[in-house]
């Protein structure tokens, strides 16, 4: 951790540092890393001295019910190790000058959302860290951004299901994956398990799609109310620091 943060230090020697700004995003998997890197490389392309780091997951796990006594051995879950992280991320960057954030992305699933942000402020709070953390949830799952931008995903998957496409309500508990793979995948869903020999290949063509529409994403008009509210969140902080 100590020697990126000098990387980057680095790179940006010279500059007014106060003026600098640093994120480092944590999230839960590989295809949502995938995304996330597409997401940031746009954001980041109109604004002056913002840096980035992205840190994936092999999950979303819970939250340890002791987290001033948590293990340290990482178990690669999200939830599980964030307080390891946020502690680890928190010693390191103090010594970083500028403003400094950490971003924590995961998928709601069939969790409520407010308990859920509930749950992690609570946990933030106990830890007694001072850098800031965000933690914005993607309603219901993630794919649920890349369904935010339809014509993205009709130019990325052109024998896109479109009739599907078009009844998708914005960030609905729909089963968002696989609503995703019934419009993009020819036969959908199902047609998918059956042609796929192991969870680790339909795991491939989730990266794949986040690759594929995320590179063409606009995210200035993608209508999904979660993804929206991290680019606000990531505004605030860039723009005010707040």
């Amino acid at each position: 951790m100590i020697c990126g943060i000098v990387i980057i230090l680095v790179k940006l020697w010279g500059m007014k540092m106060d003026e600098y700004t640093y994120i480092e995003i944590l999230i839960e998997d590989k295809s949502g890393s995938i995304l996330m890197e597409q997401i940031m490389d746009k954001y980041v392309k109109d604004k002056e001295n913002l840096t980035y780091k992205i840190h994936s997951f092999k999950g979303i796990g819970k939250i340890p019910l002791k987290v001033n006594r948590m293990s340290q051995i990482k178990s690669k879950r999200l939830l599980t190790d964030l307080p390891m992280y946020l502690k680890g991320m928190d010693a390191s960057l103090k010594s970083m000058p500028g403003r400094k954030a950490i971003f924590v992305i995961l998928d709601s699933d069939d969790e409520d959302c407010a308990n859920i942000k509930c749950s992690l402020v609570q946990m933030y709070r106990k830890l007694g860290i001072s850098t800031q953390v965000f933690f914005c949830i993607a309603i219901e799952e993630i794919e649920a951004w890349l369904l935010g931008d339809g014509e993205a995903l009709v130019t990325a998957y052109p024998m896109a299901k479109r009739q599907l496409l078009q009844k998708y309500i914005p960030d609905s508990i729909i089963g968002t994956w696989e609503y995703l793979a019934d419009i993009v995948y020819k036969g959908g869903f199902q047609k998918l398990k059956r042609d796929a020999s192991s969870c680790f290949e339909i795991g491939l063509f989730k990266c794949e799609c986040a690759r594929n529409i995320g590179a063409l994403l606009d995210i200035g008009k993608n209508v999904s109310p979660s993804f929206k509210y991290f680019i606000g969140k990531l505004d605030a902080f860039y723009e005010r620091g707040i």
